[in-house]
């Protein structure tokens, strides 16, 4: 119902806040305890605490409230089917194309992909401005393997499911797409319609498909 799915959306909400709040915790927490942990370590490790907090907390609460993660649910499909490369494949070719289209639709065109990794402050500028061996393997870990697989199941496998009862296919994928877009910032330097495109992808992928494991790996 509406109700049910207003109120799955809030306790998301309220989680991801509190996921942030254990972020910010966590940095304080190893700036205290360890002076001596370099800060790129430090913000990766916060940030890594404060992502897996995110995780545990999505997954409890559709678990729960959803059976999302039973056996042969219909919410989360991660069979390998037959044409799953084809449909990686194609969704990854698809990214930069849409993402620098994108782009130019902007009100700053110049936040291209070319231009995305030095755009402060988002987290790929982050990651890419990291010296640290260490410090970088943790952030990529945590933006390209827990993110891609938690993102794609909340605003794929969930929300886009969720919002196609209420609505054509033609409006709910935007929807996530925007929502997906606006999870990673709108503020400057964040490329929010390009960021939006790659939800369309990532959800073309997933609705073509049938496969989460597909926009997962796109992702």
């Amino acid at each position: 119902s509406r109700r049910r799915l207003a109120f799955l959306l809030a306790a998301l909400g309220a989680r991801y806040l509190l996921s942030g709040c254990i972020k910010q915790g966590a940095g304080w927490l190893l700036a205290a305890a360890t002076p001596r942990l370099a800060a790129p370590r430090a913000w990766a490790l916060a940030t890594l605490a404060g992502h897996l907090a995110w995780v545990g907390m999505a997954v409890r609460l559709l678990g729960d409230e959803l059976g999302f993660f039973a056996p042969r649910s219909a919410w989360l499909r991660l069979d390998w089917s037959a044409s799953w490369l084809r449909w990686v494949l194609c969704g990854a070719a698809a990214c930069v194309p849409a993402f620098e289209l994108a782009s130019s639709l902007a009100p700053s065109p110049e936040l291209g992909l070319g231009a995305l990794a030095s755009a402060a402050p988002t987290i790929t500028a982050q990651i890419t401005s990291l010296d640290d061996g260490l410090a970088f393997a943790l952030s990529v870990f945590t933006a390209c393997a827990s993110g891609a697989f938690l993102e794609v199941v909340l605003y794929r496998g969930f929300l886009l499911r969720a919002l196609r009862q209420h609505m054509p296919l033609g409006l709910a994928a935007p929807a996530s797409a925007a929502l997906f877009a606006l999870h990673h910032g709108t503020g400057p330097g964040q490329p929010t319609l390009p960021l939006a495109a790659l939800g369309l992808v990532f959800s073309a992928t997933f609705v073509g498909s049938g496969n989460l494991a597909v926009s997962i790996l796109t992702h």
